[in-house]
């Protein structure tokens, strides 16, 4: 039966202040069970139909007008946990997941979680939805930049195994962690996108310089292993290594200028991990302003000796390097006695 014809169907008027359209809806569900047993499945079609629609506009009531007729998201989540275990064996995994992101947006972000919480999360857990359900969810929850909630989910391990998240984007959420400062929320969400990326979220989301997003992310995470897990999983990344942004600046650039940390060994041994990466600490920025001359007015001496080492280091290789070619080429010419001025 499709929607338009479930439409058509007569709906009983409730009050929907009280509980009493949920009522009508479990009642539905129980006769339509009753009526399946007996063999009646065309009743029991029906009946579960107009249990669904009844959820379908308990929802729609709740999106609309709840916050100016519920004192608190106390009823709010039970009336979602109830629909969703009505729900459960819907094949309208849409309704499905708009449940689950019901109960968790019906709370606060500061994780004030009140007594109807906790049941409600629990079962969305332990009922094994699909992975289907779990990626709407997913995207339902980065759509309104619920991105807390999604920091739990890593650490369920009801979570079907064959989740993939491809079509999700990374984007919202980076944006809405430049707003945070550098504390334990940060390093909650560079594991988040740890995860995200590794059931097949697309670096390519976090937007045009995934790299630079990623090397602020851990400057604030305060650790920089979510880059090289990153770099280890997509070795191809590597050849945007020395990718400079629009203000020119490249990935040294970044981590050189930065005021978000707390310590100069930090930013010393994130130095260090780029320049082993293969970043060019010689490309000026669009300013002409040297990653070293950067690093010498923030007073970090210890990093300034590690960039002037290494530089010197690959001019030396690249002039000995020359060298040797030039050598073979000489040998070359001198073999295939040919006269060549030098």
């Amino acid at each position: 039966m499709s929607f338009s014809q479930l439409q058509l169907m007569p709906v009983p008027t409730f009050n929907f202040s009280s509980m009493d359209a949920m009522q009508y809806a479990q009642f539905m569900k129980k006769a339509g069970n009753e009526d399946f047993k007996n063999g009646s499945y065309s009743l029991a079609v029906r009946k579960y139909d107009q249990a669904l629609l009844m959820l379908i506009q308990i929802r729609q009531w709740i999106l609309a007008s709840h916050s100016s007729t519920m004192s608190n998201s106390f009823e709010v989540i039970s009336v979602f946990h109830k629909g969703l275990i009505l729900l459960n064996a819907s094949v309208d995994l849409s309704q499905v997941a708009d449940f689950i992101a019901g109960i968790f947006t019906s709370v606060n972000d500061e994780r004030v979680f009140p007594p109807t919480f906790c049941p409600a999360y629990d079962y969305i857990f332990s009922a094994r939805f699909n992975a289907l359900i779990w990626q709407a969810e997913m995207e339902k929850l980065a759509q309104k930049g619920k991105w807390s909630f999604l920091l739990l989910l890593p650490k369920k391990k009801e979570l079907p195994t064959n989740l993939r998240v491809n079509q999700l984007s990374l984007k919202n959420l980076f944006e809405t962690s430049e707003s945070y400062g550098c504390d334990g929320k940060m390093q909650d969400i560079a594991e988040l996108v740890k995860w995200l990326i590794s059931i097949g979220t697309k670096v390519e989301t976090i937007g045009v310089y995934p790299l630079h997003a990623v090397i602020r992310l851990c400057i604030k995470a305060r650790r920089n292993h979510v880059f090289r897990w990153l770099l280890t999983q997509r070795p191809d990344l590597r050849d945007t290594i020395n990718q400079q942004d629009r203000g020119g600046c490249t990935l040294l650039h970044i981590v050189a200028s930065s005021s978000e940390y707390s310590w100069k060994h930090s930013q010393t041994e994130d130095v260090l991990m780029l320049l082993s990466f293969g970043v060019d600490p010689t490309i000026p920025d669009a300013r002409s302003r040297y990653v070293i001359d950067i690093l010498k007015k923030n007073k970090n001496f210890t990093v300034v000796k590690a960039v002037r080492d290494h530089t010197e280091k690959h001019t030396s290789s690249s002039v000995e390097l020359e060298d040797v070619r030039w050598s073979k080429r000489l040998h070359r010419q001198v073999k295939l006695g040919k006269k060549q001025s030098f």
